[in-house]
């Protein structure tokens, strides 16, 4: 019975020095290898060229040529999308010049039938380059590295039948008058672009 014992003991230590052994073999002979694989980001260019020359003295009926061109100078096709923001403020405004929305003054009015008339109009560029979604205006196709839009706005047009004059007002008698400016007086009509480059499509 003892003989049978030690035989046992023996055999599982030999059993232990064969499994210590596979293992120190499979670590003897592990490796390693290291890649380092770089990945260099395109380049993320863009160029806007707006064409535009504010008039000092803007008047009914005056059209005021307006351009903007985006030019890919990155790597890759990027898409385009602009919008406009349109607002009046008074000569005396106590709007900050950091809001691009809030107006002092009314673009609209309604005349003798009781139509819309508009002030001051923004008249896009019919190319056919642009459609309209929502507040934006996108490009219809991808453009190139090198490749630029065309423009989506042409002019800005002041309104031939807007009434800006001063108002002259009687007095009962008749016998005297009063010049009461209008509130457009001195007043600025601002268009605020804003035009984004992604080489994502956001549709």
């Amino acid at each position: 019975m003892k003989n049978l014992k030690n035989k046992k003991t023996l055999v599982i230590a030999g059993l232990a020095v064969a499994i210590l052994g596979i293992a120190g073999t499979i670590a003897y002979n592990q490796d390693s290898m290291h890649f380092n694989n770089a990945f260099t980001l395109g380049e993320d260019k863009a160029e806007y060229v707006e064409t535009f020359e504010s008039p000092d003295n803007w008047t009914p009926c005056d059209v005021t040529p307006k351009s903007v061109i985006a030019t890919n100078k990155g790597t890759g096709n990027r898409y385009v999308r602009v919008k406009f923001d349109y607002y009046w403020r008074k000569a005396n405004s106590t709007i900050p010049e950091s809001d691009h929305i809030t107006s002092d003054l009314d673009n609209t009015w309604k005349d003798e039938d009781d139509n819309t008339e508009s002030y001051a109009t923004v008249i896009l560029d019919d190319t056919g380059d642009w459609e309209k979604d929502g507040e934006w205006y996108y490009y219809k196709k991808a453009i190139a590295e090198n490749e630029s839009t065309t423009s989506p706005i042409k002019s800005v047009n002041f309104n031939c039948e807007a009434n800006t004059v001063a108002d002259i007002v009687y007095s009962d008698d008749g016998l005297t008058a009063t010049s009461v400016p209008s509130e457009y007086a001195s007043a600025k009509f601002h268009v605020y672009v804003t035009i984004q480059m992604s080489k994502d499509n956001w549709r």
